[in-house]
């Protein structure tokens, strides 16, 4: 699913009312009906319920119109402030002249409006063409949405957060619980500092023009269940476990070769045909036991790794989880990754932290290699950010110059590539805020390339199944309680899931 532009869906919109001989009127009826239809899934006794919207002057204010109309037809409570201005938008007037006078009133941005916090809050302030932010003036209105303590939905944007730019944190920004979206997820729902202002999302389809759609040209795309499983590979009657790779793990020290297991488990289970493990030789006898499908092969010393073994003959090899940074094992991966041939590789954890400090050692990590960093380990690579717009821009800067495929761990995590495309992921919850879960990912990803996925597809596949196995395990778990073990066990789930209808 492509990510936009304000300035690109404005011309998809106009586009599609050419396409579909319909009038702007029409196209903001059928969108105010899609979220209408969702809020009833939500509250399907629209008769008990109070709805508070806030509209503006435009587009947006003339869809928080239309709702009204159609909630009012359901008996539900409805009460209108409309901004009062002199120069409403023709379909925001049109809408206007459909509800009676009543149920309007008419505000300035400074008014503080009393809303109980058993009401329902609609904003449609502002949308996704809010071109400049909020000034001080709109702290009446947006502070009393903010503090009322009812639920509240924004129809498109939370009103005073920019779709595809930086928003200041200081300025009045609604803090929606749900924002319904249409047709594309906006850049700025998606990005962490932005957590505030928007704690869900759904992207509704109101069925825009599918041509104007195609002929838009973007580097930043949302990665949905029908992109994944464009590239996923069903497995054939005569395939072999050679069919699907050797997977090499390296890693684990005294304390923490739980990490290698679980990169173990998780790779078997995301289809590897084969998979082993370098550890330090006091993880043998924990490794055999504890996963007696996978290989193990040890190094000389006890407690941590002081040399890297031979990777020909693997299809995929995934470095550093829990292998810590002990000054024998910084100077066997210096060693081995100078002379490393051109197999990318998976490098995560120490991997990084070890060459965050040797970063002439980059230029040696052969192309397309994957890097999976956590927030604290991609500073340690990039040095600090200003903001989540400027952080973007300069791991694309890195993943270019080095031909790496890199990903920014968080809810929806960014994917960048080489070639400067970004994908955000759509699954995942925060009960996977926890240590392991790292650790799993490095093991579908290696098990992913291993099986023949280019580095792109392994990236993309290996964090949207990490996620979706998650949201499944969840459903009966929680995310207080989830594990990493627990997503490991409902790998099967997410792959049978993806399999169904292909």
């Amino acid at each position: 699913m492509k990510i936009l532009s304000a300035q690109q869906i404005n011309r998809i919109d106009s586009e599609t009312l050419k396409d579909q001989k319909i009038s702007s009127l029409d196209l903001m009826e059928r969108a105010a009906t899609v979220v209408f239809e969702e809020i009833k899934k939500l509250h399907p006794r629209l008769e008990h319920s109070t709805f508070f919207i806030f509209c503006g002057k435009g587009n947006n204010g003339g869809d928080g119109l239309v709702l009204a109309r159609l909630l009012d037809q359901q008996q539900a409570q409805v009460k209108v402030y409309l901004m009062d201005v002199a120069d409403y938008s023709a379909d925001n007037l049109a809408n206007q002249k459909r509800l009676p006078n009543h149920m309007i009133q008419k505000i300035a941005a400074e008014n503080q409006i009393d809303i109980p916090s058993d009401a329902i809050v609609l904003d449609c302030l502002f949308g996704y063409g809010l071109k400049r932010v909020l000034t001080a003036d709109w702290n009446g209105i947006i502070s009393s949405i903010n503090g009322c303590g009812a639920r509240i939905y924004s129809v498109d944007m939370p009103s005073g957060l920019l779709a595809d730019k930086k928003t200041a944190a200081d300025v009045p920004i609604v803090k929606a619980d749900l924002v319904y979206t249409f047709q594309f997820p906006k850049m700025a729902l998606l990005l962490p500092e932005n957590q505030w202002y928007v704690k869900d999302f759904k992207v509704l389809d109101i069925d825009l023009s599918q041509r104007a759609i195609e002929a838009a040209e973007t580097n930043l795309f949302y990665v949905d269940e029908p992109l994944v499983r464009s590239f996923y590979r069903q497995r054939r009657k005569f395939d072999h476990k050679g069919t699907f790779g050797h997977t090499l793990i390296i890693g684990g020290s005294k304390g923490k070769m739980g990490a290698v297991q679980l990169a173990l488990k998780a790779a078997l289970r995301a289809g590897c045909g084969l998979a082993s493990a370098y550890v330090p030789d006091g993880g043998n006898t924990i490794l055999q036991t504890a996963v007696p499908e996978a290989m193990v092969l040890t190094d000389p010393e006890q407690d941590f790794i002081s040399q890297f073994p031979v990777i020909d003959g693997h299809q995929s090899v995934g470095i550093g989880i829990g292998m810590g940074t002990a000054p024998h094992t910084i100077d066997a991966l210096k060693v081995f990754i100078t002379r490393v041939n051109d197999t990318p590789l998976v490098l995560d954890a120490d991997a990084l932290n070890i060459l965050s400090r040797e970063p002439n050692l980059w230029a040696f990590v052969p192309a397309h290699s994957i890097l999976t960093p956590h927030p604290k380990e991609l500073s340690r690579i990039l040095g600090a950010w200003q903001d989540d717009f400027e952080k973007i821009e300069k791991v694309n800067v890195f993943a270019r110059k080095h031909q790496f495929y890199v990903l920014i761990k968080g809810a929806n995590s960014a994917m960048i590539m080489p070639d400067g495309m970004v994908y955000f992921n759509s699954t995942g919850n925060v009960g996977m805020a926890t240590g392991g879960s790292g650790d799993i990912l490095t093991g579908i990803i290696t098990s992913l390339l291993g099986q023949g996925y280019s580095s792109k597809e392994a990236l993309i596949m290996g964090v949207y199944m990490h996620g979706r196995a998650a949201d499944i395990a969840v459903k009966t778990i929680g995310t207080y309680s989830l594990l990493p073990s627990d997503t490991i066990n409902h790998l099967s789930d997410a792959f049978m899931s993806l399999e169904k209808g292909l």
